[in-house]
Formats: C-alpha cells, sequence, structure tokens
C-alpha cells in the first residue's frame, strides 16, 4: 500500500479505525507521515479522524497511543489467564490427544 501511495496509485484510504491501521504507535505514525507526504489522505471513520486536517494529528497520535496500551493489555490479560489456568491444570489448551 505505501508502494501505491509514493506512486500516486492512490488518492485517499478509509479505514474503520485506527487501532485496524496499525499496533504500534511508533510505526503507526511513521507510516501515516510516508503516506501524507506522498499527498495521500487517510481517513478514520471512528472518531472523524483525517490525516488532512491538521486538528486531527494531534488527536491521531493519541488515539494510536491508547489503542496501544489497550492491545498490550489485552496481551497480558490473555497471557496471566494462559498461565493461571496451566497452573491451576484447568487448562484445556493441550487436551487433545494425538495419535501418530
Amino acid at each position: 500500500m505505501l508502494e501505491d501511495c509514493q506512486s500516486h496509485k492512490l488518492e485517499m484510504i478509509i479505514t474503520k479505525s485506527i487501532n485496524r491501521f496499525g499496533r504500534d504507535t511508533v510505526e503507526t505514525l511513521e507510516a501515516l507521515q510516508l503516506i501524507k507526504d506522498s499527498g495521500v489522505r487517510v481517513i478514520f471513520e471512528q472518531g472523524n479522524l483525517d490525516t488532512a486536517d491538521t486538528n486531527s494529528e494531534l488527536m491521531i497520535s493519541l488515539v494510536e497511543s491508547f489503542a496501544q496500551a489497550e492491545n498490550e493489555s489485552r496481551s497480558d490479560n490473555i497471557k496471566w489467564g494462559l498461565k493461571q489456568k496451566a497452573s491451576s491444570g484447568t487448562s484445556k489448551l493441550f487436551s487433545e490427544v494425538l495419535w501418530l
């Protein structure tokens, strides 16, 4: 997609939300800057954020930071839950018997 932006094949990218665009704040903001430098707008439906709007830039940074923190928290919670189930013997993660 970045190549398409840089070769001017796209004028606009519309995506549902910023957390669907990327998971890491730094990488997402760098990608958005590359896209913007190529003259392509990115519109996030959730939050009505538009890279062409200078007022949206700060909001995009904030929303992306919160999205990354939420993803990290969700991952930590899943890992904790799996660890708790494994230590209590209630995990069904490896409950299937496989025969060769």
